[in-house]
């Protein structure tokens, strides 16, 4: 979060915080380079999709779509992790393979490489504080930059992976995560797999074709992972939206520091929301001067890390980075060993999914004990102080309440003694 504002008034910011569009909401928002480049290997253009970078991603998304399923590469990763290595050299189109190898270390290499220079212009920014228009108004769409529960997100794109991104505003990004979804699973045939396997009918997951089933893992779990923090990283740019918007107001505004008789002091405490914005406006729809409304947000002092991010605690600073991956890694080993065990590739990825989420998660849990809460826990983000006419108290907290606030207080008057 900006601690400051930009001091150099007459320099326009050159780095930006983030984009609100009819095509959805990017950010620049730091993230862990290692994690970013196991994203790519696990598939190219995951990494660059991680950091913002979707046009990167989307080109490195087809790449691997073709070239992979030219070279038949999925099948031989299968076929040489059951032990039959002839099969799987048998399989290999070598010309498709030698050109698969330059393009996949690159994409390892530059979304490490992204990742770094976006920390930095991470850094920049804050520096800066460049302002984000917080709406986009269009012809196609109306955007707003509002709150949004991580975990929604996430659920939806558990469902169908693409509409977790949808409800959080990525529009593009959730119709191009959508239209691959569905086309790997047609070529597949893993929708009709899936509804024998839960039927009971394993012997029908013969049907499956491996090479395309295998693409499945990897990008279901990214989906989830993708929704969720993407809508973490649009519900921190919404507070930095509103923080820089409160500091800037209360600087053009004269504030009044003197209190009579017949005015009356009031605190009250919010989260950032668009509420904030709405109990402003209604104290000065009672008559409050603009300048007797003193709204700032406040610097929280907690640092723990937290594993489980909410709608009203979303720092980016929770630990399921580890538990994805590994449950990316046990689901695409489920489905491979699958295709030979009894109950097929559908349950036993999904087995894989579960598990390795649980044990990364205890791997993380077991490295960062002492650095961790388990739940992200409310936060008192915002303080108004209203300076107004006694008789307008029961109003204002009247109004104070209907804008969910988290608490208020009334001054009490201050005898001052003159010795």
């Amino acid at each position: 979060m900006p601690h400051q504002k930009f001091e150099s008034g007459d320099i326009k910011p050159r780095y930006s915080k983030g984009k609100i569009s009819v095509f959805g909401i990017n950010s620049v928002y730091p993230r862990t380079p290692w994690i970013v480049a196991w994203w790519s290997a696990a598939f190219p253009g995951f990494g660059h999709m991680f950091v913002g970078k979707y046009l990167h991603g989307f080109i490195l998304i087809i790449w691997e779509l073709v070239v992979n399923e030219k070279s038949n590469l999925n099948m031989g990763i299968a076929l040489s992790f059951l032990g039959r290595f002839e099969e799987a050299k048998a399989q290999l189109n070598q010309d498709w393979c030698l050109l698969y190898i330059a393009v996949y270390v690159y994409c390892i290499w530059d979304s490490y490489r992204c990742a770094v220079e976006i920390n930095k212009s991470h850094v920049l920014a804050e520096v800066e504080d460049a302002p984000i228009a917080p709406s986009d108004v269009s012809f196609f769409d109306v955007v707003i930059l509002d709150k949004k529960n991580p975990w929604v997100g996430m659920a939806w794109s558990a469902f169908t992976p693409g509409l977790g991104q949808l409800y959080g505003g990525s529009t593009i990004v959730g119709t191009f995560i959508l239209a691959w979804w569905i086309f790997v699973c047609y070529k597949a045939v893993a929708v009709r797999a899936w509804l024998h396997s839960f039927l009971g009918e394993f012997s029908s997951t013969a049907m499956v074709d491996w090479q395309w089933f295998l693409f499945l893992p990897s990008m279901y779990v990214f989906a989830i992972y993708q929704a969720y923090t993407s809508v973490n990283e649009s519900n921190i740019l919404f507070d930095i939206e509103q923080i820089r918007f409160l500091r800037v107001r209360a600087a053009n505004l004269n504030q009044l520091n003197t209190i009579d008789n017949e005015v009356v002091q009031i605190i009250a405490t919010f989260e950032h929301s668009p509420f904030v914005e709405m109990a402003i406006h209604d104290i000065e729809k009672l008559g409050v001067p603009s300048q007797n409304i003193v709204a700032l947000p406040l610097e929280n002092l907690e640092s723990q890390a937290h594993i489980l991010d909410s709608i009203h605690r979303v720092d980016g600073r929770s630990i399921l980075d580890g538990a994805m991956m590994c449950g990316t890694i046990f689901a695409v080993l489920g489905a491979i060993y699958g295709f030979v065990l009894y109950w097929g590739p559908i349950i036993w990825g999904l087995l894989g999914l579960a598990g390795g989420f649980f044990l990364g998660l205890a791997i993380e849990l077991a490295l960062n004990r002492k650095k961790l809460k388990v739940f992200a826990s409310r936060k008192s983000e915002v303080i108004i102080e209203v300076t107004c006419n006694a008789s307008l108290k029961n109003e204002l907290i009247k109004a104070l309440k209907s804008r969910k606030a988290m608490g208020f207080v009334i001054m009490p008057k201050q005898v001052r003694s003159y010795l």
